[in-house]
């Protein structure tokens, strides 16, 4: 009789060890999208901006991307303790809950329209991660390195702030018209964001053709901008699929 009492208690033994271990061997379940603020100039107002916000949009849906470009800004005006920057050339935004287009319209000039800025965004729409596509306006100005090293460390500040994981800067594709200066304001850009915040160098995926690209030495058409776009966006996907990856990793641990 002992026997089979004892039989029986190792049975339950070995049955409870096998419940536990499928318990325990249930996979975790997938971390929540990524919340994605987008920020840009005029290169963003264009079809370049619209290529990757709809990119966006269809990976992590439409509820979790909040996308602002504002036509000949720089990131100081995007930053809360300067003077507001009424955008006199394009604005794009588009978010779970507004969307708002003004561009030239039959030669008209669009009506000004006020830059954000990113202390608010971060503030409204809780980012995890925050892209930022600028630099471009700052090839054209007499600015000191200091100065921009100032401008970007309260830039920089202001996009970590609650949540944020992760800043991706997308630096400004090749411009025939500031080449001499181009290589400057990339220096500025990677010495200023943080180690684990990646710089996009368009340089790599574009070259400017005037009559080609675009006209005026900055600007890309159609045709050029959405070619640059599909290349930053798999850079983008690389960079989120490996921090995605990471969350995985981390919550299977648990």
């Amino acid at each position: 009789m002992i026997r089979g009492v004892s039989f029986s208690l190792c049975l339950l033994v070995v049955i409870g060890s096998f419940v536990l271990a499928n318990k325990q061997q249930k996979p975790s379940p997938p971390p929540p999208p990524p919340k994605v603020l987008i920020i840009g100039d005029s290169l963003s107002v264009g079809g370049f901006g619209e290529v990757v916000r709809e990119h966006l949009e269809h990976e992590f849906g439409r509820q979790n991307v909040a996308f602002f470009a504002s036509c000949g800004s720089s990131p100081e005006n995007w930053l809360q303790n300067e003077p507001v920057f009424h955008t006199p050339c394009g604005y794009r935004e588009k978010t779970p809950t507004t969307d708002v287009y003004r561009d030239y319209h039959n030669g008209r000039r669009p009506p000004a329209m006020a830059t954000p800025k990113i202390e608010t965004l971060i503030e409204r729409y809780k980012p995890t991660i925050v892209i930022v596509q600028l630099g471009t306006n700052w090839m054209d100005q007499t600015l000191s390195d200091d100065h921009i090293r100032a401008v970007l460390a309260r830039f920089v500040s202001a996009a970590h702030r609650g949540g944020t994981r992760r800043m991706i800067w997308i630096g400004p594709p090749d411009s025939s018209r500031f080449s001499k200066v181009q290589n400057r304001i990339y220096r500025l850009i990677q010495q200023s964001v943080w180690r684990s915040d990646p710089v996009i160098d368009s340089r790599r995926f574009t070259r400017y053709l005037v009559g080609k690209t675009g006209g005026d030495g900055v600007h890309y058409n159609s045709e050029s901008g959405e070619a640059w776009a599909r290349r930053v966006i798999a850079s983008i996907d690389q960079v989120l699929a490996a921090d995605i990856a990471a969350r995985r990793k981390v919550a299977s641990s648990r």
